[in-house]
């Protein structure tokens, strides 16, 4: 058993929504352990939410990912899908990542509390933002399903925190959660095409863990500890990119890798990130954080033997449905 056909999205079970626990540090901690997950309805104001799309949406315009004018706020695609890692989408990342509302946003004090109450006073958020850039009609670069312990290592602790920029039905590609999936234990892993380039591996002790999804509104806000094995549901919407953001957390005096201290791939040094904001009290506040810095272990990330065979297998596939899809292939001028 690898992964699960979630192509019939009715017989998903929706995610328990946890509003009712907030304030309550006991209750969400159990509540946690018990799922592998919180979901909480209109956890953020919608207007700094608002303000990120719109400068996101403003540099995908200029780049040509989406359309402009009237179209830029739908993020309607105008080019073949960029895959996360390639020369056009680091060459993105170097602009999106220097936004200061995309670094702030995780500072917020709906965002603080809640994990100071799940994690313990002194949790922080790690200074790694990330940015989501889904395509529809590309469903090989969907995120397969994973855990974030092998990107990410540190403490098993660590606590995403996923957030989309608009509205997100199931539809649209909001995220699944492999309900309990946490207490197995780290999974073995296996090439994909998708971001990260790894998929988990999982087993038959799984087959009682169900899917939970569940359609977000802005606002909405899922968590997951780094054990949770979760995926994206592919982006079935005819033309319209999905974006969403995740942050990090972990609590105080806990390990972290020097990677979750830096940009998302590594794309700028921070003293070029923070050149014209303006504010400079979130700038290297990590420094006065309490953490213990551990080494970076490639065992757990590494891919078995073998795997050259099948990325190669599956970049061939990928560039066939893409020619069928769109009439060009990603590797044709765009």
């Amino acid at each position: 058993m690898n992964d699960w056909d979630l192509s019939d999205l009715d017989s998903v079970a929706p995610f328990f929504e946890a509003n009712a626990l907030l304030g309550d540090p006991e209750r969400l901690r159990q509540r946690m352990e018990r799922d592998g997950y919180l979901f909480f309805r209109s956890l953020l104001p919608v207007e700094p939410l608002r303000a990120l799309r719109e400068q996101l949406t403003a540099i995908l315009a200029r780049r040509g990912w989406i359309q402009g004018g009237e179209q830029q706020l739908n993020a309607r695609v105008a080019s073949l899908p960029h895959r996360e890692g390639d020369e056009e989408y680091i060459a993105t990342l170097r602009e999106t990542v220097r936004l200061e509302s995309l670094h702030s946003l995780p500072h917020r004090s709906e965002l603080m509390q809640l994990m100071q109450d799940l994690l313990g006073a002194g949790a922080f958020p790690h200074p790694l933002s990330i940015t989501r850039l889904v395509y529809p009609r590309a469903p090989e670069l969907s995120t397969p399903p994973h855990q974030d312990y092998p990107n990410n290592q540190g403490t098993e602790q660590l606590t995403a925190a996923w957030i989309p920029l608009a509205d997100c039905s199931r539809e649209q590609g909001s995220l699944a959660i492999l309900e309990g999936s946490h207490r197995y234990g780290l999974l073995p892993l296996q090439f994909h095409l998708g971001p990260g380039n790894r998929k988990a591996v999982t087993d038959e002790r799984l087959a009682e863990c169900r899917w939970v999804a569940s359609d977000f509104k802005l606002g909405d806000v899922l968590l997951f500890p780094s054990l949770t094995l979760h995926r994206a549901l592919d982006n079935s919407s005819e033309e319209n990119l999905r974006l969403s953001v995740d942050y990090r957390y972990q609590p105080a005096g806990a390990e972290l890798t020097p990677s979750c201290l830096k940009p998302h791939f590594d794309c700028l040094p921070w003293s070029e990130i923070y050149r014209g904001w303006h504010s400079d009290e979130l700038q290297y506040y990590w420094r006065s954080c309490d953490y213990q810095e551990v080494r970076w272990r490639e065992a757990l990330h590494a891919l078995p033997e073998g795997h050259l065979d099948e990325a190669l297998r599956d970049e061939i596939l990928y560039e066939k449905a893409i020619l069928e899809r769109y009439g060009k292939s990603p590797e044709q001028p765009r």
